[in-house]
């Protein structure tokens, strides 16, 4: 079985492809979820562009993006993974407005932390978010990312950084 392919009780999450660019362009055009995301809503040839990194990012890096999928029903939920931000290894997660507060992205968060510390090795990954974005403050919380500090942008915007260590390393 392909180790990069997750799941977890009501879950599947499979490493992005191209053939997922009809869906993320759906996902990325959303403004409900990408106003809460660094780089804001995505046209489709921004989307296009952004899938292909997604997918090369697998075996560049050995780690990257998943789309999640609800196990029970084979639909579309999310997007997350391992990207490389601010000098380290960033967990991020967006999910389609239907499957918000449903408590997938703990579920999604705890299956990505096992996999970067187990399968990848990393010592540490964080993630960022805004500081009114209190949701996804909670999930973070709830799946072992602690808040490390805040700061403001150029723009104005407060963000927050989390983080996890990896528990088996000293």
């Amino acid at each position: 079985m392909d180790r990069r392919i997750l799941i977890t009780e009501r879950l599947r999450l499979a490493p992005v492809t191209f053939a997922d660019s009809d869906r993320l362009a759906l996902l990325h055009a959303d403004a409900r979820v990408m106003s809460l995301l660094k780089h804001g809503v995505l046209s489709r040839q921004q989307s296009d562009a952004m899938v292909t990194s997604y997918e090369a990012e697998w075996s560049a890096l050995g780690f990257g993006s998943w789309t999640a999928t609800e196990r029970a029903s084979d639909k579309f939920v999310g997007l997350g993974g391992l990207r490389m931000d601010h000098g380290g290894v960033a967990l991020r997660l967006a999910f389609a407005p239907e499957a918000q507060g449903m408590g997938y992205g703990p579920e999604f968060g705890r299956a990505v932390l096992a996999f970067a510390f187990d399968v990848v090795g990393l010592d540490r990954v964080v993630a960022i978010t805004r500081l009114d974005n209190i949701p996804g403050q909670r999930g973070l919380e709830k799946f072992g990312m602690c808040r490390e500090r805040q700061w403001t942008q150029e723009d104005g915007r407060a963000l927050l950084l989390y983080a996890a260590a990896n528990p088996k390393v000293a």
